[in-house]
């Protein structure tokens, strides 16, 4: 026996995106209407900010990879260095510390000046930045929606109270040079001849 009025049973009349249509033209008030208001835009946001954090992981994955290969390479030359003298075969002799500051120094410092490390460098750090220029963005964008001020806003406010506070000194210091001016006058004037 089939439910007709029963829109799980048939797929083509279920459609979740007519229904959260419905739920957003009720009359509604406060934050969810405004939050509710464009779904679309939001998911799209979301999804954006997933590829940058997929992207950002696969970066990392490289860069990490090649920190793992330079240490594993720095140890290896350690583990040789030390096999050809037996006098470094001591963990805690000097020669043996020395020798162990020289081959992860000549590992890293390879690795540093690598072009493949500086392009996975660069990759990370753009996607991190990438990330955090987006949560600003999606931030500011919800505190435009509940009507509180973003920080572009207040940033704003503090460039034009720093603008005033230099008009108030230079008109302090106009007034200022103009009062002793006016006072020497005086003072003159004053002064018995």
């Amino acid at each position: 026996m089939k439910d007709e009025n029963n829109n799980l049973n048939d797929v083509s009349k279920y459609d979740i995106f007519e229904k959260w249509k419905k739920i957003q033209n009720f009359p509604t008030f406060g934050m969810f209407n405004a939050l509710t208001k464009n779904y679309n835009e939001y998911l799209q946001d979301m999804l954006s900010l997933n590829k940058i954090l997929i992207d950002l992981q696969i970066y990392l994955s490289n860069y990490w990879l090649q920190m793992s290969k330079t240490n594993f390479q720095a140890i290896g030359n350690v583990i040789l260095k030390s096999r050809s003298d037996p006098k470094l075969s001591e963990a805690d002799s000097e020669k043996f510390r020395l020798l162990v500051i020289d081959a992860f120094e000549e590992a890293f410092s390879s690795l540093f000046s690598s072009k493949e490390f500086a392009i996975a460098y660069n990759e990370v750090y753009s996607k991190q930045l990438d990330f955090v220029n987006y949560v600003n963005k999606i931030v500011e964008k919800n505190l435009n929606l509940l009507n509180i001020p973003t920080r572009s806003e207040l940033d704003e406010v503090l460039k034009d109270l720093q603008e005033m506070k230099k008009n108030l000194r230079a008109i302090k210091n106009e007034y200022e040079k103009t009062h002793k001016k006016i006072n020497q006058i005086s003072y003159r004037n004053d002064k018995p001849r």
